[in-house]
Formats: structure tokens, C-alpha cells, sequence
């Protein structure tokens, strides 16, 4: 791609950056932009253009494009003045829009919806500006929402018997029209190599992944893990993912419990959904792979997960919003697809859908598109997208769109040896990486099969982004790319690409946490149990400061006890950080310390009564950093909740049928009952059918973290 063509076709962008007040792609070669006057008070400011270099680029575009055919020759599309009167109607085009969206001609863009199915001419325009053209006759609007500042986006046929230029040439005369460029298009990403379709049942997403492997090579079981809540439920559902594609089989077992059938919609055809629009490809036609591939990107996202059939989608039963984008007369998207798509996902998100977060597109094209650079920086900056987009698979570290923008996440294609596949593009374009060589996924008619591309490598990260966002609605689309990125590892092969493998597990402890723990077993009982997620979240138990470690069997120290019942307490005290809190020890303990980390929660235990001190040594001293014992914690649990108005008593309560019951401290049994009853500290589990008290078996920070959790939620909260 030449330095003069990338810019020339981005030259719509800055038009549109102008209109927007939003400089989302750096103007540099926009010399044919004259400087917009002050716009009048709540009125859109619509920019002065050179439309002669308009129509010189289209013409050079053509020349440039003609062997890739990433654009639809016959169609312009066309940046319109939204006060344009519409031929017999006696209304603007956006007056058109309203009464269209009232008739319930679609369901896109709130009050400035258009019918997209439906075609309409402009009025004819008076001599004075260059007469009748006849080229506004027919148009197709495509986008009429707020983002596009009072203009109208639509497709402009050209008349049969005229080229490209010739129209081009016509719009640049008219005054209706704003700005103008090649109808640009997309295509699926996928490589057509070893698709096989079959119908499977399984779901085996707790036993052998088999061929989910994908699943396994990013980690997704790990994320998993931390999405266990202390209740017993699992953490799911809440979040949205956009896919604009080739539509879905609505009917799929696999995804019908997890699609938004009720906003399922095609920008092409401008109404209701109706299925996967490539759903009848026939291979023998050159279709080869293509065919169900909106079906097959959405159960990547979102199948249903552990409900005992065919796949795993990664997102754990995220919603998916099916939207088409693609023609089916050509397998390509149509120009101004994406962009009426995004059209109607602000509209919706306008109208109180707010479960929206991600957007997967998994189409591409070697050739700018400007109108979706300027709604990119729309989708981001005002209706906080995560936009993911495949990089391609042209084998090439040239420009992809619209995975180059750097509002979309562009991810590569790897396989299960964890190196780039020699179709996958790369280069300094590309974010990250996700495996999408013979992905396992659902197909249209009920059934599964595999697919290989970067359009699927980009469905695994959307449905790992959604995981961020169910566990951290708050996460901006910033901190989800960072935790994404951030968490990758590198490829075997690095060389070609720094796009190192997503990692879901480390992006959510990245995100969850801001660290990557080292010494956390995901399947380990506190992972899994919700506590150490709950803990950790909370601000209750962090991990060593300056280290990626959170030492889960190391024992917990009576000061760090003290500390953890401290912060529950007293949530956001800034115990280390403010001196009239730490400065001074208050205890009267002699082996504690002034200015130490547990200072003010061991004055605060004191106060309480809480701590009390050794009786062996007359109470004078605490042993602040001794280990502590069952017994111990199970008396110092007892007294916190108390502090805090629990009722502590144990009347009713039987003594624990523990073995070892007998070795439990005189002093201790009362504790040791209440806490074993509130399920605070209950028996150690012997793996032989038995429970056992050992009350001088010292607490470890994994046991603390169910300990913090259960007194944090029942007592503290």
C-alpha cells in the first residue's frame, strides 16, 4: 500500500473528525479541508470541503483497489446533509428517519433511525446549484445517529452505464453532499482448510477439554476459577457481546438459552434478525469455510457453558447480540455495514441497553474505512466499547482494517504450539494473540464443526474480555485492553510478532487483582470456594508487597490476624499510611512495635478486646509475629464478631462431633463450637470420610481466606 493511497482513503475520517469535534485520525493531508467557521448555538457544524480532491481520490482508490476488489464498484458511499429534502415527501431526510422509526420501520438509533431496507431520492436541487444531477435518486441511507453530527450516511448507487468517477465527479458537485468515497467492504476472516462439520454432544469443560483445546491454551478454565462466589453460585451472565458478523443460527441448542433474540438484527436488510444470512453457501460455489461463520464466532463467544452438549463458549454464558453485516449475494459486507451495525448499537445503548461492553468483528479488509475509524473513537471515548477485531490473514505486516485502528484490539492467529499460523497477518498493528487453528465451535442447522482464522482467534478474546467485565462491571475499556495485553505470554516463535498469547487467567488477576500471582492455584479449594477472590477483591488479604506472591500456605502470623479483622472493621482506615494511626503503639504489649504495619490493628484489637495478651506472661506481651492456632483464631473470630453485635452465645450449639474434640483448650471449646457452627472454622477434612478438630494446627493464609470471608460477609458487611 502506497503512502499517497493509505491517507487518501482515510481523508473521510478527518472530515468526520471535524464534524464531531473529535480528532480521531490525524488530519495531515487534509489540505482540501477549509477552516470551519463558529457553528451557531446548538446547531451541528458541517465543514467545507474540496470536493474536486474528493473525486480525484475515489479515481486513484479505483486504480489502487481494482486487484484486491475489498470495495463494491458499483456503490459510493456518501456523507449528507441531513436537511436535504426528500423527493414528494415534503421532509427532510432526517424528518424521513423520525416518522420511519415511529412506524416502526426498525428498531435502530432511537429517533434518528432510517428505514436501511427501504431506498429514496432527494428532491432535485435548482439550477443555481448545478441543476438536476440525477445521481441522489436513488440512494440508500445507511447511519443517521447523533455521532454522525446531523449528516446522513448512505449508499449511492451508480447508474448503470456510468463509472465510479463519472458519479464521483456528480456528487462533488452537489451541495447536498458532503464528502464522498468508495464503498469499501469486509470479509470473514477465515482460512477454508479442514472444515469439517459433525454433530456432537459432550460440553466436557470439567473433564478432558478434547477438542475445546483452545479453551485450555488460553487459560480460560483459570479465569474460570475466580468466578466462583462464597455462596456456591458462579458469577456469570450480566454482559453483553455485540457480534457483528454474518448473523447466527437462532435456533442453535447450543446458543439460543444466550442470545438477545429480542435485538438480534441485520444492518444489511435494516429489520429483525433472521439467522446466519451464509447459512446456504454451498462449498462447491467457492464457499468452502464460509459458510455459518457468524454461527460459529458466537458459539466461540457464547455457547452455553456446562450444560452438558457440544461446546463451551469462553464468556460463561455472556449474552450475545447477533448483528448481520454481510451481504449474501456476495459474502462480503456491504458498504456502510459496520457502520450502520454501530448505529444501531448506540441507539440501543442509548434506549437503556447498557449490558453492552464488547464488540466482536471478525471481517477485515486491506483498505481504510473511515466512516468506522470516526464511530471507533465514538464506540470508546463516549459508549465505553471493548472493540475486537481479527488481524487477518494475508500471511503480511501491512495495514489491516479495522483491526489497525487503535481503538480495536487486533488480534493474531495461533495454534496449539503456541506459534503464529503462517496464514495469520502481524506486525506493529497487532495487540495480542488467541489460539484459532481448528477451533471447535457451533455451525448452523444444530451442529459443530472447526474453522481456522483470525476470526476466530478474535472471538476467543472477545468472550475473555467479556469474563473481565462480568467480574468487574466498573473495568474501563483501557484497563480491560491492558489486563489483556498485559497478561499475555510470548509466542514459542516471537520473531514475527510481539502479540504474545492471551492468558484469561492472568488477565483477570491482572484486572482483579493488579498482579499476576504466581503461587495461586486456580483449582485450588480457596479459588474455587470464591474466598480468595472475595478477599482479594475486597482489599481484605493482598499479597506481599513489591512481589507477585500471595503465599497461601504460609502460616498467618498472629499481627497479620489482628490485621485482616482490622481492615473488615474498619474498610478504607489507611492504618499504614496516616501516623495518628500507626505512629504510636497504644497496647501496653511489650514485644509490640511502633510504626510497623500491624501497629494500629493491634491497638485497635486491644480497644476491642479482641487481643487480650498472654496469660503465661501476666498478659504483657502478644507474640505479634507467631503463628497462629486453630483454637486461637477460632477465639479471636468469636470476639470480632461480638465487637461488631454478633450474638456470640452457644446455647443449642452441640459440641462438634471432631476427632480430637478431647485436645481442644478448656478456654477454647466455646469458640471452637460458635465458629464450627457458623461455618468459620469447621473440621479438617481427613479425605477418608472423617473430620478432625486439631485445634493446635496453625492457620495458613489459605484457610484465612475463608475465615476473612465468611466473618466479613456475615458479620462485618
Amino acid at each position: 500500500m502506497s503512502d499517497f493511497v493509505r491517507p487518501a482513503r482515510l481523508y473521510l475520517s478527518a472530515l468526520l473528525s471535524l464534524a464531531l469535534s473529535a480528532a480521531l485520525v490525524p488530519p495531515a493531508f487534509a489540505a482540501g479541508a477549509a477552516e470551519p467557521a463558529a457553528p451557531s448555538p446548538g446547531e451541528p457544524q458541517i465543514p467545507s470541503v474540496d470536493k474536486g480532491l474528493s473525486a480525484e481520490r475515489v479515481l486513484s482508490d479505483m486504480e489502487a483497489l481494482e486487484a484486491n476488489a475489498d470495495y463494491e464498484p458499483g456503490t459510493l458511499l456518501a456523507l449528507i446533509d441531513g436537511d436535504a429534502e426528500v423527493a414528494s415527501a415534503g421532509v427532510t431526510l432526517k424528518e424521513l428517519a423520525g416518522a420511519l422509526d415511529g412506524a416502526g420501520g426498525n428498531l435502530s438509533g432511537g429517533a434518528e433511525s432510517i428505514d436501511r431496507a427501504g431506498r429514496c431520492s432527494l428532491s432535485p436541487v435548482s439550477a443555481g446549484d448545478a441543476g438536476d444531477l440525477g445521481i441522489l435518486g436513488d440512494i440508500e441511507p445507511v447511519a443517521a445517529g447523533d455521532w454522525l453530527g446531523g449528516l446522513v450516511l448512505a449508499r449511492v448507487p451508480v447508474p448503470e452505464g456510468m463509472g465510479a468517477g463519472e458519479a464521483a465527479s456528480l456528487l462533488a458537485q452537489d451541495g447536498r453532499v458532503v464528502d464522498f468515497s468508495l464503498g469499501y467492504v469486509c470479509s470473514p476472516e477465515y482460512v477454508s482448510e479442514g472444515a469439517e462439520v459433525e454433530v456432537a454432544t459432550g460440553d466436557p469443560i470439567y473433564g478432558e477439554l478434547d477438542k475445546q483445546w483452545h479453551l485450555a491454551n488460553a487459560a480460560v478454565p483459570g479465569a474460570w476459577s475466580y468466578m466462583q462466589n462464597p455462596d456456591g453460585t458462579r458469577a456469570r451472565g450480566g454482559v453483553t457481546v455485540a457480534v457483528i458478523d454474518s448473523g447466527c443460527d437462532l435456533d442453535h441448542p447450543d446458543l439460543v438459552g444466550n442470545l438477545d433474540l429480542a435485538n438480534a438484527y441485520d444492518a444489511v436488510a435494516g429489520g429483525p434478525l433472521e439467522g446466519d444470512v451464509l447459512a446456504n453457501v454451498d462449498a462447491e460455489d467457492g464457499g468452502e469455510g464460509i459458510a455459518s461463520h457468524g454461527t460459529h464466532v458466537c458459539g466461540i463467544v457464547g455457547a452455553e457453558t456446562g450444560n452438558g452438549i457440544g461446546t463451551a463458549g469462553v464468556s460463561y454464558d455472556a449474552r450475545v447480540l447477533p448483528i448481520n453485516a454481510i451481504d449474501p449475494a456476495t459474502g462480503r459486507t456491504a458498504p456502510g455495514a459496520i457502520e450502520a451495525a454501530f448505529d444501531y448499537l448506540f441507539g440501543l445503548i442509548d434506549s437503556g441497553e447498557d449490558s453492552i461492553r464488547v464488540v466482536n468483528i471478525s471481517l477485515g479488509s486491506r483498505n481504510a474505512m473511515p466512516t468506522v475509524a470516526a464511530l471507533l473513537g465514538r464506540a470508546l471515548d463516549e459508549y465505553g466499547l471493548t472493540v475486537v477485531a481479527s488481524a487477518g490473514n494475508g500471511a503480511s505486516s501491512a495495514a489491516h482494517y479495522p483491526s489497525d485502528y487503535e481503538q480495536c484490539i487486533s488480534v493474531v492467529c495461533a495454534n496449539a504450539e503456541g506459534r503464529k499460523d503462517p496464514n495469520s497477518n502481524y506486525g506493529s498493528g497487532t495487540d495480542v494473540s488467541a489460539p484459532g487453528c481448528y477451533v471447535w465451535s457451533t455451525v448452523d442447522g444444530g451442529g459443530y464443526g472447526y474453522k481456522t482464522g483470525t476470526s476466530m482467534a478474535a472471538a476467543i478474546v472477545s468472550g475473555v474480555a467479556a469474563l473481565l467485565y462480568t467480574m468487574d462491571p466498573g473495568a474501563t475499556p483501557q484497563q480491560v485492553r491492558d489486563a489483556v495485553v498485559g497478561g499475555a505470554e510470548p509466542l514459542s516463535e516471537p520473531e514475527e510478532t510481539a502479540a504474545g498469547m492471551v492468558n484469561a487467567t492472568d488477565a483477570m488477576e491482572l484486572l482483579l487483582f493488579g498482579v499476576d500471582y504466581g503461587d495461586v492455584g486456580t483449582e485450588e479449594w480457596y479459588v474455587t470456594g470464591g474466598y480468595f477472590t472475595y478477599v482479594a477483591r475486597a482489599g481484605i488479604m493482598r499479597g506481599y508487597s513489591g512481589t507477585a506472591s500471595f503465599g497461601p500456605y504460609l502460616d498467618v502470623t498472629r499481627a497479620e490476624f489482628a490485621t485482616v479483622l482490622y481492615r473488615m472493621a474498619n474498610p478504607g482506615s489507611g492504618a499504614t499510611t496516616d501516623p495518628s494511626l500507626y505512629e504510636d503503639d497504644e497496647t501496653g504489649f511489650s514485644d509490640a512495635v511502633d510504626r510497623e504495619y500491624y501497629t494500629a490493628a493491634l491497638n485497635w484489637a486491644k480497644r476491642e478486646g479482641i487481643m487480650t495478651g498472654d496469660a503465661s506472661s501476666g498478659y504483657t506481651t502478644v507474640r505479634p509475629n507467631d503463628s497462629l492456632s486453630r483454637q486461637e483464631a477460632a477465639v479471636m473470630s468469636r470476639r470480632f464478631a461480638g465487637s461488631l453485635g454478633a450474638d456470640v452465645g452457644v446455647e443449642g450449639m452441640a459440641a462438634p462431633a471432631l476427632e480430637g474434640w478431647d485436645g481442644v483448650a478448656e478456654w477454647a471449646r466455646d469458640a471452637m463450637t460458635w465458629c464450627y457452627h457458623r461455618e468459620v472454622i469447621t473440621g479438617w477434612d481427613n479425605r477418608d470420610g472423617t473430620f478432625s478438630a486439631l485445634p493446635l494446627k496453625t492457620v495458613d493464609r489459605s484457610q484465612m481466606t475463608k475465615i476473612a470471608t465468611v466473618l466479613d460477609i456475615e458479620f462485618a458487611k
